[in-house]
């Protein structure tokens, strides 16, 4: 292969790198404002949720609603400061992740506690199966918080790069 075929080709090659690392972009960016929109989508679903609040005469069940929405809004925003952290061009961290995840299993934690708050759900099975769930449930939040805190206390990754 001479001198110019092998110019042409990383030129073309760089050409494709360039268009991909575009793309990705773009498609980060439209996840982003789409996460967004469903974020504020669900905002303002919760806004409407708080007049029922003080009227309903199930407060559990419209408590546990509104905290659904809530939690899952939280689980769109921190999913979209990733998106905005990639598009900046900072190294993906684990931390949103972990709080992502830690968010939906305290969903799930108020989903299963509010089953059995409500009356009639209290069969044998169900609630074994249930504290079941929730000590699986409480392990994997530990794992989680274990996770964040030993993120947070590892040397930054410029500090990492600045040793001998």
């Amino acid at each position: 292969m001479n001198p110019v075929e092998s110019r042409r080709r990383s030129a073309l090659e760089e050409g494709a790198i360039r268009t991909l690392t575009w793309t990705e972009r773009i498609i980060i960016f439209a996840i982003g404002v789409l996460l967004f929109v469903g974020a504020l989508a669900l905002l303002f679903h919760v806004a409407t949720h708080v007049a029922p609040l003080f009227a309903s005469d199930d407060i559990i069940g419209v408590t546990t609603e509104f905290l659904d929405m809530i939690l899952l809004t939280l689980m769109l925003v921190e999913l979209a400061y990733t998106v905005i952290l990639s598009l900046r061009g900072a190294m993906l961290a684990a931390e949103p992740f972990l709080i992502v995840g830690l968010i939906a299993v305290i969903r799930r934690i108020l989903v299963i506690t509010v089953g059995h708050v409500k009356p009639g759900n209290t069969t044998g099975a169900a609630s074994t199966q249930s504290l079941l769930e929730l000590g699986v449930l409480s392990g994997v939040i530990l794992a989680f918080v274990i996770s964040i805190v030993l993120l947070r206390k590892r040397p930054a990754p410029e500090a990492l790069e600045d040793r001998p």
